[in-house]
């Protein structure tokens, strides 16, 4: 083995990169501390109960010589919040800034990297709306001062979702639900469940995509919704301080915006930038930092700088249009031709994609799109790094990887289930630890988690049916549409485990960066998809 190979998801940094980056925090630390914000910094590796609150697969564990759990920085305001709760005696901390490095896990063999380079700050004890109002104006002077013009403010707030969803008459179980479909975007999911609730507000009849826009309208009307007036009215001040500041900076909300960390307690603020379609800024309040350490609530607002996307304003990737075409990744093969006509009835021109040939990327005549044909499995890598916009796949692919993207529409093609087989006439329900083949282990163990049973997988890469027949498993979970091969191979479907669909997925940045055209599309599609299912009632 070679051990001068980098581990995966890692790089080495050098020459003009690296001095960019240099200026970069130069800069940053010059106009805090002409702000008279006071510089912190926190150790790289930390005890793992710092970080209780955030998700542990996004987490790098090491254990010390004693064997407590340690990690690698996943984020840098929680070890601020630990050393507030043991410096007490530094309090009057108010301004804090760091910059600094955290680590946080990728899919494997994703090609994404899993160090990043951060700069913040951190408003300590402000419970006033001063404090968010300082905070977007720092973050739009980094952006003038980095040359960055075209920033999009997005507002929203972690109180939202849950204060309109309480003030609706309708139980647990389906605010959770109507909360996930809300929030991943979920077009089919949120009209699922939005017609099983008799007075769903008007309002917010399109709730997910309330967004750019649309988004900026609503601001304005949602002011006569009660249970949402503070919100609104602090979302109004900053606005209206950008405005009078930043005339050239635009302001909208989100409504269906998760927060970027699970410990903030109200308004949330983004700075988009639409020629990149990243995010410049991200963060808010978060009024209960020092709840994790066992201390009395301490108001905050914070604000995390991407480094990564200052260096990628530097430096623009050439392209040949002048307005860059939305790239939509599609799986090959029947999920492709399936979709085709779909997308031609929802308004885009699919005509270069009928005669494909050898040829793997196309461009729509009119210039808007750019097609990319691959294998289904390499769809959510392309959107999930940036290269694709949209992504048309089946769930069954979707359901095997990490979820970085939207969920938008279950298109209703390629329709399919998981299921569970066993040989004919087989005792499934033994008493023993029953042995699973299958090519989705991630499917396989959501679905016997969810029964409470403890199965051991088997994972192959080709026919599944024969792990039974051959004795190598007591059944298999696969994909089927017709039950036929099952049939040929002795199987017979034991469980019914989910359905099997294809959907069309959207890159989180996308969404806002070709937020007009993205959004005509996913409605008419959304329509063509309700009439299509009305017609078959």
């Amino acid at each position: 083995m070679n051990e001068k190979i980098l581990a995966a998801g890692s790089r080495d940094e050098f020459g003009t990169r690296l001095l960019q980056k240099q200026k970069i925090s130069q800069k940053i630390s010059e106009i805090l501390n002409a702000a008279e914000f006071t510089p912190i910094s926190t150790p790289l590796i930390e005890r793992a109960s710092t970080f209780e609150r955030m998700e542990a697969d996004d987490v790098f564990h090491l254990y010390d010589e004693v064997g407590d759990n340690l990690v690698l920085r996943p984020d840098l305001t929680l070890p601020i919040a630990r050393f507030l709760a043991v410096n007490r005696q530094q309090r009057n901390f108010e301004k804090l800034y760091y910059i600094g490095d955290v680590f946080r896990r990728t899919a494997y063999l994703s090609g994404a990297y899993n160090q990043e380079t951060q700069a913040g700050i951190e408003l300590i004890g402000d419970a006033s709306f001063q404090a968010e109002i300082t905070a977007l104006d720092t973050m739009l002077t980094f952006a003038a001062a980095f040359e960055i013009e075209n920033v999009q403010v997005v507002l929203s707030d972690a109180r939202f979702i849950d204060a309109v969803l309480a003030s609706l008459d309708i139980g647990l179980e389906l605010q959770r639900a109507l909360k996930t479909a809300i929030q991943q975007k979920n077009i089919s999911e949120f009209e699922r469940v939005r017609r099983l609730i008799p007075d769903f507000p008007p309002l917010l009849a399109k709730w997910p995509l309330a967004f750019g826009e649309p988004g900026e309208a609503l601001m304005w009307q949602l002011r006569d919704l009660p249970v949402v007036h503070d919100i609104v009215a602090g979302w109004l001040k900053l606005a209206e301080y950008t405005h009078n500041k930043y005339p050239n900076v635009a302001v909208t909300i989100d409504l269906a915006a998760t927060s970027p960390q699970p410990y903030y307690t109200g308004t949330i603020i983004r700075g988009f930038v639409p020629s990149l379609g990243q995010y410049l800024f991200s963060g808010g309040r978060y009024d209960y930092l020092l709840e994790n350490f066992k201390q009395e609530a301490l108001p905050a607002v914070g604000m995390g700088l991407d480094i990564e996307t200052i260096l990628a304003a530097w430096q623009p990737v050439p392209t040949e249009n002048e307005h860059q075409p939305i790239v939509m990744v599609l799986a090959k093969g029947r999920v492709e031709a399936d979709a085709r006509p779909l997308l031609q009835a929802a308004g885009i021109d699919t005509s270069e994609l009928e005669h494909p040939a050898r040829k793997l990327i196309f461009d729509s005549q009119d210039g808007k799109y750019r097609f990319i044909l691959v294998k289904p499995s390499d769809v959510v890598k392309y959107l999930d790094r940036g290269i694709g916009d949209v992504g048309i796949v089946g769930s069954d692919t979707i359901a095997e990887e990490i979820q970085a993207h939207y969920d938008v529409l279950d298109l209703q093609t390629g329709l399919a289930e998981f299921v569970v087989a066993a040989p004919v006439g087989a005792d499934f329900n033994a008493p023993h630890r029953k042995r699973i083949a299958t090519k989705y282990p991630k499917v396989t163990t959501e679905y016997f988690s969810g029964l409470g049973e403890d199965v051991e997988l088997i994972k192959l890469d080709g026919s599944v049916e024969l792990a039974p027949l051959t004795g190598l498993a007591d059944a298999i979970v696969d994909i089927t549409q017709t039950g036929n091969t099952l049939r040929e191979n002795q199987l017979e479907i034991i469980e019914h485990v989910r359905p099997v669909a294809t959907h069309l997925l959207v890159r989180s940045g996308a969404l806002l960066q070709f937020q007009v055209e993205l959004s005509r599309v996913i409605s008419n599609l959304n329509n063509i998809l309700q009439q299509q299912s009305e017609d078959t009632l």
